[in-house]
């Protein structure tokens, strides 16, 4: 198949979308192999993936490669590289590619004023931030929404209101609308001001504008209004917006396990008589979440009282809270209440159940329930497989384990990275290293990438039954593929280094006529100590004292490299 550059660059932008950007910078050597010149998008591209992935220096010495390899960057480059910077606080620099577009020919546009305007803000540099946004006006650029946002964010953030609402109004003399982001902010900083009546005139100012409120602008009102003991202030606010608005207010407070808020919402709700199932069900969640399990089943209990029929979330967020809270028999009482009030279980509840009978090692009355499952027509997915699979394999059932794994290719079920995951496991922990190892380089083939807790499993498990060459082969595949050693790899590398470094020592003291003085200590220059894998491991390690030894430690190594340097006085180090 031939490629051409428009392809191949598309390739690239799908793989950094994908926050692949390692398979893009793949791609990107393929391109230069067929001799294929890429152009500045595709740099631009690359350089977008590094930023999404968080990059940001990668992406900043990508982009001087690219200068140095003749590319002139046009405004899409400078503003993504800027923007980038801006984001991870790194706004000196962001300035200065600022300055260096203009030695290069390159116009700043709005969006390059803006990301810079919005990181000097979050630095609450707002001083900086206002003569930028000045200067930007004086080179004829007008400001957008997205710009004064930043500036009104920034100015509240200082406690200068009566600016930020100059700026407000300002924007709207240029005929620049605010949008419902502007007003959020604007809103949310009075409250927390206090200036609660400020906000509501904020608040039907933006009505009238035709902006529509969303959750956080509620949020930040019925907060203000709250706070000032404006209760009844806050319930007429809940008759404007509807069910589903509150609904997903409350979720977000959840979500942020700001749960007294989450009640407070709620109590409102059922004060005005909207409140449904759905804010039952979210609330219950919610508790559960914070571990309040007893506040949820009172929550649950109070919903019967009110003739309200709980569906089938509202018991699988129950009952999964109660496995979580170490109460199984209380989770399948719920289930068989659950079933007795003609409530269906969906496979989210057999997949719920089949987990916390797996976590409590009730295997057998897992596999029970898998079979009702499929009775009831219910076809177990993904999920429900890597469960059982980590289940068998927590109680040592690992050929039960392997013949389930296997059923998914004859069924036509596709396993992804966590059911390999699972498998690995399994098999690492019976040492079962060689099924392991195979199961790992199959999944490549079968179309799902190793991610980095697949490294980390295979990595561990190597290590644990001493097989050190291939644990050091695998560590260096997973750093050239970007992926890093998590601390229980680091720390497993680390215990084999003590102790290698213990043997090594005995041996190298019998065989060294060292002068009286003066200690021989070692150098390891391993892929595994080297600073791709981790820098806290090689400052573990310091430099090793010694000198070169030509013929007696030719023979000695451990993975293949072992250097002698220098000597150094016991009394410097001791």
């Amino acid at each position: 198949m031939s490629h051409n550059l428009y392809s191949l660059s598309i390739l690239i932008n799908c793989f950094c979308h994908l926050h692949l950007v390692d398979f893009g910078f793949s791609v990107f050597g393929k391109m230069l192999k067929l001799g294929l010149e890429p152009d500045v998008v595709t740099f631009t591209t690359l350089i977008n993936g590094l930023c999404i992935e968080s990059k940001i220096d990668k992406a900043v010495e990508f982009f001087d490669d690219m200068v140095a390899r003749g590319y002139q960057p046009d405004v899409y480059t400078y503003n993504t590289i800027i923007n980038g910077n801006c984001k991870f606080g790194k706004t000196n620099v962001a300035i200065g590619l600022l300055k260096g577009m203009a030695d290069r020919g390159c116009d700043p546009d709005v969006v390059t004023y803006g990301a810079i305007i919005d990181g000097l803000c979050k630095d609450e540099l707002v001083g900086e931030a206002l003569e930028l946004f000045s200067q930007m006006r004086n080179k004829g650029i007008s400001p957008n929404v997205i710009t004064y946002t930043s500036l009104i964010h920034g100015v509240c953030k200082l406690g200068q209101k009566n600016q930020a609402l100059a700026l407000m109004n300002e924007m709207v003399e240029q005929n620049i609308l605010p949008n419902v982001y502007t007003f959020n902010v604007l809103i949310d900083a009075l409250c927390k001001d206090g200036m609660v009546s400020e906000a509501e005139n904020t608040f039907n100012v933006m009505i009238q504008r035709g902006v529509e409120p969303d959750v956080i602008t509620y949020t930040s009102l019925i907060d203000g209004l709250c706070i000032s003991d404006q209760l009844k202030e806050a319930l007429a606010l809940c008759v404007e917006p509807n069910v589903v608005t509150y609904n997903s207010l409350m979720d977000g407070y959840c979500l942020c396990k700001q749960i007294d808020k989450a009640r407070k919402v709620f109590d409102l709700m059922v004060t005005n008589e909207i409140a449904n199932i759905f804010s039952y069900t979210i609330l219950i969640n919610g508790y559960c979440k914070c571990k309040m399990i007893d506040d949820a089943k009172e929550l649950f209990d109070e919903m019967s009282h009110k003739g309200l029929v709980p569906n089938v979330v509202t018991y699988s967020t129950l009952i999964e809270g109660m496995f979580q809270a170490g109460r199984p028999q209380t989770a399948q009482d719920l289930f068989k209440n659950m079933c007795s009030h003609g409530q269906q279980p969906n496979i989210v509840t057999f997949s719920i159940m089949i987990n916390g009978l797996c976590r409590q090692g009730n295997l057998d009355e897992a596999l029970t329930l898998l079979k009702e499952m499929e009775e009831s027509q219910l076809k177990p997915d993904l999920v429900t497989y890597c469960i059982l699979i980590n289940g068998m394999c927590k109680v040592g059932k690992i050929n039960d384990a392997k013949e389930l794994f296997s059923s998914l290719f004859e069924i036509s079920l596709q396993p992804d990275v966590y059911v390999y995951n699972a498998i690995m496991k399994g098999l690492c922990q019976q040492g079962l290293m060689d099924e392991a190892y195979k199961v790992f380089r199959d999944m490549e083939k079968g179309g799902c990438l190793p991610n980095n807790c697949c490294y980390n499993i295979i990595i561990q498990g190597f290590l644990k039954h001493e097989y050190l060459p291939k644990a050091s082969e695998l560590i260096n595949e997973m750093v050239d593929k970007g992926f890093s050693a998590d601390a229980a790899t680091t720390e497993l590398v680390a215990l084999k280094l003590r102790r290698v470094l213990e043997e090594m020592k005995q041996q190298i003291l019998q065989l060294l006529n060292f002068r009286e003085g003066f200690l021989p200590v070692i150098y390891l220059g391993l892929p595994l100590v080297s600073t791709k894998l981790t820098h806290g491991l090689r400052n573990n390690y310091p430099m090793l004292v010694g000198y070169m030894v030509r013929n007696k430690l030719k023979s000695l190594s451990f993975w293949g490299s072992l250097n002698l340097v220098m000597l150094v006085d016991l009394e410097r180090i001791w």
